[in-house]
C-alpha cells in the first residue's frame, strides 16, 4: 500500500506543509473498498496512512519526483493539510519513471494530468527495486532507521512451555486491507503484531528473518486471493494465496504446533491439500473471525 500525491504546481514539493482539497483526498482514482476505510480520517485512519511510504509527484512529470512518508495530518471543513518529508536515503525517481510505472502501481489513464491524493494497494518498494529506482540494500537502510530495534525474542522451547504470548507473527500475501485489519485487531488486543517486512534484515535472508521472528506463540495466515493457479491444460484457474503464504504456513506448523496457526480465508481461494488438517477460518465481513481468533488463542495459552 503507498499515497501516491500529484500536484499541479512543480514547486508544491519544496514547500511544507500541502493542503489538498477533501473531494480529491484519498477518493479518486481509489479502489472503493480503500476510499470507504479512510473516509473519515479518524486516528486510526490517519495512524495507517502515515505508516504508507508515498510518491510526491507534480502533474505530468514536470519535475522529479520524490519518496517519502506524511507525518502529520489535519482535517478541515473543506480540505486536508499534510506535513510530510522526503525519504533522503531513497533517490529522487527521474522524469518519466512514473509514466514507466502505469501498469504496476495502478495509475489511471489520466491520473498524472489531475492533482489529488490516491492511496494504491501496491508493493511500491517492490516495484522501485524492479524497475531499477531503487535498490534493495537502500530499502532495507531506509526501513531500519524508520523501526525500532528487533526486539528481543526467546527462543521457543517446544510445545510443552517457553512460547512468548506477547506477540503474534502474521502470514501475508498482496491484500494489504486484509493485512491492516488482522494487525489493528492483534494490537486491540494488546499483543505485538509480527510481520516480517516491517522487522529489521540486520544482514539476515528472507528465511533467516522468518526463523528469527517467528518465536512466538502463535501464527495468523492470511489466504487471500492473490495469485491464480491451474493444472497443466486447465482452461481455467483458481484463486490461491501466494506461495510464500503457503510455504510459512507449513512452517509455522512444524516450529509452532497445529493448534497454534490459524489460516484466515478471504473470498474463494484454494486451500493445499497437504495440511487440509489445519483449522481454517472464514474472514467475514461480519468479523466473527475475529471472535472465532480469540478462541484459539486462548487454548494456545493467550489471555484476551
Amino acid at each position: 500500500m503507498f499515497n501516491l500525491l500529484i500536484s499541479y504546481n512543480p514547486e508544491t514539493w519544496n514547500l511544507s506543509p500541502y493542503e489538498c482539497d477533501k473531494s480529491r483526498a484519498v477518493v479518486e482514482y481509489t479502489a472503493d473498498e480503500i476510499s470507504e476505510r479512510y473516509k473519515f480520517f479518524d486516528e486510526n485512519e490517519i495512524e495507517e496512512l502515515k505508516s504508507f511510504p508515498t510518491l510526491f509527484v507534480t502533474e505530468n512529470e514536470a519535475t522529479e519526483s520524490r519518496v517519502g512518508y506524511i507525518t502529520n495530518i489535519r482535517v478541515r471543513n473543506k480540505s486536508v493539510v499534510l506535513d510530510y518529508e522526503f525519504d533522503q536515503i531513497l533517490p529522487a525517481l527521474p522524469i518519466g519513471a512514473i509514466e514507466a510505472m502505469r501498469v504496476d502501481i495502478d495509475l489511471g489513464d489520466w491520473e498524472l494530468s489531475r492533482t489529488h491524493w490516491a492511496v494504491k494497494d501496491e508493493p511500491i518498494f517492490d516495484i522501485l527495486v524492479r524497475h531499477g529506482y531503487i535498490t534493495q540494500q537502500q530499502v532495507e537502510a531506509a526501513q531500519q532507521i524508520r523501526s525500532p530495534e528487533p526486539p528481543v525474542i526467546p527462543p521457543v522451547q517446544g510445545l510443552g512451555g517457553g512460547f512468548n504470548n506477547s506477540q503474534v507473527f502474521i502470514v501475508h500475501g498482496h491484500d494489504e486491507i486484509a493485512k491492516l485489519d488482522v494487525e489493528k485487531f492483534i494490537t486491540s488486543l494488546g499483543l505485538q503484531p509480527i510481520i516480517l517486512h516491517k522487522q529489521a534484515s540486520s544482514g539476515m535472508t528472507i528465511i533467516e528473518k522468518i526463523e528469527h521472528y517467528s518465536n512466538v506463540g502463535f501464527g495468523v495466515v492470511l489466504y487471500t486471493p492473490c495469485d491464480v493457479g491451474s493444472k497443466v491444460g486447465a482452461l481455467s484457474g483458481k484463486f490461491r494465496a501466494r506461495q510464500n503464504v503457503v510455504f510459512e504456513h507449513g512452517y509455522l506448523i512444524g516450529k509452532l504446533g497445529r493448534p497454534r496457526v490459524t489460516a484466515l480465508v478471504k473470498g474463494d481461494v484454494e486451500t493445499p491439500n497437504d495440511i487440509s488438517g489445519v483449522l481454517y477460518v472464514s474472514m467475514d465481513t461480519t468479523g466473527s473471525w475475529q471472535e472465532q481468533l480469540k478462541v484459539e488463542m486462548r487454548s494456545a495459552g493467550y489471555h484476551v
